[in-house]
């Protein structure tokens, strides 16, 4: 994906968001996490690589309900203006101590040390596909120092 040339397409964000939600609430449900959805109830068009985001923003949930544990909430939420599209999961969960939140997003780092599961990868590529947009993905703590929130930001009109 790094080195293909970028082939941006028309896509719909709250479809999109719709879509990850249909295929991620049977997992949530199985790890007991409340998933939730918060999107306008209209359309936002964008453009973009349908798979790379879809890919991005999957390893987000997983993340997010994986980590955040049983009977935590992870929200999915859409929100735009005419030059960007931000898509952000938060979960409600333990979060992550301000050392590693540095390194969120690095090749193979794990937080939580290496006791836990994974190779360590979502988040850069994650990282790697905002930045293949022309965006930015910013790890932080979730509302009131509760959990995680990370956002993939991305130009609405993105050329490639």
């Amino acid at each position: 994906a790094d080195s293909a040339p970028p082939a941006p397409e028309p896509l719909d964000a709250v479809v999109m968001a719709e879509d990850l939600m249909r295929r991620w609430w049977p997992v949530a449900r199985l790890h007991g996490v409340d998933l939730g959805l918060h999107a306008p109830m209209t359309r936002l068009p964008f453009r973009g690589e349908a798979a790379l985001l879809n890919e991005a923003l999957s390893n987000l949930l997983h993340n997010a309900i994986r980590h955040a544990g049983e009977g935590s909430h992870v929200t999915l939420a859409l929100a735009a203006d005419e030059a960007w599209l931000r898509v952000s999961v938060t979960d409600d969960g333990p979060g992550m101590p301000p050392e590693e939140l540095q390194r969120a997003g690095e090749r193979f780092f794990r937080g939580g040390g290496q006791q836990v599961p994974g190779s360590g990868l979502g988040l850069s590529i994650a990282r790697s596909v905002a930045q293949r947009h022309g965006g930015t993905l910013q790890v932080q703590p979730g509302p009131e120092g509760r959990g995680l929130c990370v956002a993939l930001t991305v130009p609405v009109d993105f050329k490639g």
